[in-house]
């Protein structure tokens, strides 16, 4: 199944993906990988993301895709991402 790429500033269901480190990018906007971090506005902070992508991955590290979970107390606190880069 495929799933869409996140990149800096794509939704959370809870915030917005607020850092993005991979050498990849989609329309100018830099693709997140695990590790990134996304506010929380129910927990008042910024977490990591859980990155779960291998099929395209930087370097040895995931890419983060539609769905992941940011790793903040929330437990349904999840990343919605607009790329239109898709992981195979």
């Amino acid at each position: 199944m495929t799933k869409k790429l996140a990149c800096m500033g794509d939704r959370t269901t809870n915030g917005s993906i607020i850092t993005a480190t991979s050498n990849y990018f989609e329309q100018g906007k830099q693709v997140a990988q695990h590790g990134d971090m996304a506010s929380c506005l129910s927990c008042k902070g910024t977490f990591p993301i859980s990155g779960t992508c291998d099929g395209i991955m930087n370097g040895s590290t995931r890419l983060v895709q539609d769905q992941d979970k940011v790793m903040c107390r929330c437990s349904d606190h999840r990343v919605v991402a607009q790329a239109q880069i898709f992981n195979k």
